[in-house]
């Protein structure tokens, strides 16, 4: 039994999943025991643990995402284009983008944000109450793709820092949270199919008083994109298996009666992000193709290649004969080396002259891309379900054992992840000013994944986010030489919904 705030009692997670049950058969056996845990426990705090027999949920409700995908809502699966589509498609990697003009293909984009709060206190993990601190908020993504022919494969990883308080005199927890998604896709019918696979990974490492946590888990992950050449829409789908991992403990370990903290952290048996499985869609109107077909540069170079291997060939057919119709001897030997040597300065012209018509065919490549009408507008909607966590608490209950409220919380979780949740999102892209500037809105809801004491909390069915962004094109820049040329841009973005809000700037790669 863990004993809360203001005499509340609160039963470990296992427990309260069936309290509901006991609770309607056996009234007044309840109202007993919580009078008489009252009146003979002096009440924590905190809600505390009493074993190690339960999980922690890392369940995330707000998104912390690239600003692109933030700023839209969520609402990327099925678009899918782009290294920011790694975190919700696993096909990402073999999409490619309308500028992808050769059959080698490198992308590398990040970017850095500050995420500021307006109103102290906000309400981060939409446990009803704005019962904790949550600031110095750090967000740094980034990652890298490479592209060769149908196949793509990349890495991203974007970390997140915040401290956390439950009291404005009590020590504050660190929290450094990192995602990384490793991937491979190939495509398929021309690149209007792309499947992909791999492996996301997460590092959570927790500086608590007293005491140092780390976490490390990895699973599988497979996603699927549909884009018909020459269509208005796409269509994607990703699984994403549940990650389990076990706490690994920096300082401060103790057990007592055969239960195991790290300072006063009960440590759980699990620590689990929950399965998920993601779908959507992406509709673009306007002038512009949303899914033009992919000039794959082999084939369309092949036909000059082979043209002029074909007269290189006819050439030598023709000075074997001319070889063989002389009788051996130094005639035919002096004759070999003067054909073979004007043969060599043809097809060093030739090799200049094909060069030329290959950078003509990259030209009508470059135009093309370059060429496509600006006015458009992209519509994109997802579902995201997230699965259960069995026994589980979220994270901010597992970090606030032992530590004081200031003012106390109205509501306490006493359990998290215990059905499968619903998050709907939408998104939309525009580009008002072509070419230098793109604006994005986008809306979410976060679903409710908590029970809470006293049960007239139980009443929330979640909140709507609310979002919005805008990138600005800055400047062209090799650096002095010392890296290829890119185009950077800023970025702003918003996120706000009841009890949070969150805003940012971010610097990162134009396309």
């Amino acid at each position: 039994m863990w004993v809360g705030e203001r005499g509340a009692t609160i039963y470990p997670p296992a427990m309260a999943q069936r309290w509901g049950a006991f609770g309607e058969a056996r009234p007044r056996a309840a109202a007993a025991l919580l009078g008489l845990a009252v009146l003979t426990r002096a009440p924590p705090a905190q809600a505390q643990p009493t074993s190690n027999d339960y999980a922690v949920d890392l369940y995330q409700g707000p998104i912390l995402a690239s600003a692109r995908t933030l700023s839209m809502g969520g609402a990327y699966a099925g678009y899918a284009e782009g290294i920011g589509g790694y975190t919700n498609n696993a096909a990402s990697p073999a999409m490619r983008h309308q500028s992808s003009l050769s059959w080698w293909d490198f992308d590398i984009d990040g970017g850095l944000s500050f995420p500021l709060q307006l109103f102290e206190n906000d309400d981060f993990d939409n446990s009803g109450d704005t019962d904790a601190d949550y600031s110095n908020f750090i967000y740094l993504a980034g990652g890298l793709q490479l592209q060769a022919g149908p196949f793509g494969a990349g890495a991203f990883g974007d970390l997140q820092r915040y401290t956390l308080r439950f009291a404005p005199d009590a020590d504050a927890t660190v929290v450094t949270v990192g995602r990384y998604h490793l991937l491979g896709a190939w495509g398929f019918f021309g690149h209007q199919l792309m499947v992909g696979a791999g492996a996301r990974a997460l590092t959570l490492g927790i500086s608590a008083p007293d005491t140092e946590l780390t976490i490390f888990g990895i699973s599988p992950q497979v996603g699927v994109v549909v884009r018909p050449d020459w269509t208005p829409f796409r269509f994607g789908a990703t699984y994403r298996h549940a990650v389990k991992s076990q706490v690994s403990i920096g300082s401060g370990q103790s057990e007592t009666d055969g239960v195991v903290s790290a300072g006063n952290l009960v440590i759980p048996d699990r620590v689990q992000l929950p399965w998920e499985i993601e779908v959507g869609t992406a509709i673009q109107v306007g002038a512009r193709p949303l899914n033009p077909a992919w000039i794959n540069p082999d084939d369309h170079e092949q036909e000059l290649r082979d043209r002029f291997e074909r007269r290189r060939r006819r050439r030598l057919v023709v000075i074997r004969r001319r070889l063989l119709a002389l009788p051996p001897g130094d005639t035919r030997e002096s004759t070999r080396e003067r054909l073979l040597a004007e043969e060599a300065q043809r097809q060093e012209l030739e090799a200049n002259e094909m060069e030329r018509d290959l950078e003509r065919l990259r030209d009508e490549r470059r135009a093309i891309a370059q060429g496509w009408p600006r006015d458009a507008l992209l519509l994109t909607a997802d579902l995201l379900v997230t699965g259960p966590v069995k026994n589980a608490i979220n994270l901010q209950s597992f970090l606030g054992q032992g530590q004081g409220q200031n003012p106390p919380a109205e509501c306490t979780v006493v359990a998290s992840g215990g059905s499968v949740v619903f998050s709907p999102r939408l998104g939309l892209e525009a580009e008002p000013v072509p070419r230098y500037m793109h604006a994005r809105f986008g809306t979410y809801f976060e679903p409710n994944r908590y029970r809470l004491t006293p049960d007239r909390c139980n009443d929330r069915v979640g909140r709507q986010h609310f979002t919005f962004g805008l990138d600005v094109k800055l400047v062209t820049t090799t650096w002095w030489g010392l890296v290829p040329e890119v185009t950077y841009k800023l970025q702003g973005y918003g996120d706000v919904a009841p009890r949070y809000q969150s805003f940012g700037l971010g610097f990162g790669v134009w396309h």
